[in-house]
């Protein structure tokens, strides 16, 4: 009996598309369809249905991580809870995760079938134009993580909502806030939500903030030295950070000037992120739920290719201030 896997090769496409035309999925255009049904009756097919494989089905989707000129980058997240995240999502059926590392040139399907893959899911980054017209064609599901792109399918984080959370923290522990808000150049969208979400929380309580003052942005992790951060520190009496890894280097150079945390000033980080738990004092930051963003986008990648529905829109996950040491 002809398989799918034998349209596939008489249309020069993948088994993927197939299947997603075959089972009518919007992701696949009309001609691509109308191509496939002309495949599948002369070779004569006889389509299954698709929830028969539920619950034992195995769909391979391609993580796609990103690939960073900076070392300490590899300290932003927990790979595990990357993984264990996707494979918690998928309820309805088995997972083949493959991983790859991005690059500039990226493509989806390198060759002309392109393999097998139901879906792919973007960490941390965001995809090619190149990569996004070839998804496209193949009519291949995909999710982007910690990214807010209009049009595209994404879990993000809460950004602006974990930094009224830490905003709230500072103003029930401090009777004055005079804050400078600390980042890096190169993380590009991450930067300018939670920098827009604490201008827009500082609004909120009645906090003075200039960002055109009050906002420092360091070239990279490397350059956040000494009398920089004597610099930032100045007039202020809080430094929130853009995450934990500006905030663990923040807190080594005040000690290195002989400003106490958090007696003298408060410092905040954003992640909880593994390089935290080395952070002297521990700082406190508000959680980037990975698992639960992974778990999100499995359970979406889920219901477009087995129920067929039309792909989400942005969804935020929230996350949650954890105390620490570096603040009051």
């Amino acid at each position: 009996m002809p398989t799918i896997d034998d349209i596939a090769r008489e249309l020069g496409i993948s088994s993927a598309t197939v299947s997603r035309a075959l089972n009518g999925s919007r992701l696949v255009s009309v001609e691509v369809r109308q191509k496939v049904e002309g495949a599948a009756q002369k070779l004569g097919y006889e389509k299954r249905q698709i929830r028969r494989h539920r619950g034992r089905a195995i769909l391979s989707v391609k993580l796609v991580l990103p690939r960073h000129a900076e070392p300490e980058r590899a300290l932003f997240y927990d790979f595990a809870a990357l993984i264990e995240g996707l494979r918690r999502g998928f309820t309805l059926c088995g997972l083949n995760l493959l991983c790859e590392v991005n690059s500039w040139d990226f493509e989806p399907y390198p060759h002309k079938k392109g393999g097998d893959i139901d879906a792919f899911v973007f960490a941390f980054q965001r995809p090619s134009q190149q990569a996004l017209r070839s998804l496209r064609e193949h009519g291949t599901p995909f999710v982007i993580l910690n990214r807010s792109i209009p049009g595209l399918p994404c879990v993000g984080s809460d950004h602006a909502g974990g930094m009224l959370d830490l905003l709230d923290h500072l103003r029930s522990k401090m009777a004055d806030i005079r804050p400078r808000f600390v980042s890096i150049e190169g993380i590009g969208q991450v930067h300018e939500e939670r920098l827009d979400g604490f201008e827009q929380a500082c609004r909120r309580r009645g906090i003075t903030f200039d960002r055109s003052k009050d906002a420092v942005v360091f070239p990279d992790i490397s350059s956040i030295q000494t009398a920089g951060v004597a610099a930032a520190a100045k007039g202020a009496n809080a430094l929130v950070c853009v995450n934990d890894i500006v905030g663990t280097v923040i807190l080594s150079e005040l000690d290195r000037l002989g400003i106490d945390v958090p007696s003298q000033m408060a410092v905040t980080g954003f992640d909880d992120s593994p390089v935290r738990r080395l952070s002297r004092p521990l700082l406190t930051t508000v959680s980037l739920p990975v698992e639960e963003l992974a778990r999100y986008a499995a359970t979406r990648l889920q219901a477009e290719i087995i129920e067929n529905e039309a792909p989400a829109a942005l969804l935020r996950v929230a996350g949650h201030l954890i105390p620490g040491e570096s603040t009051p």
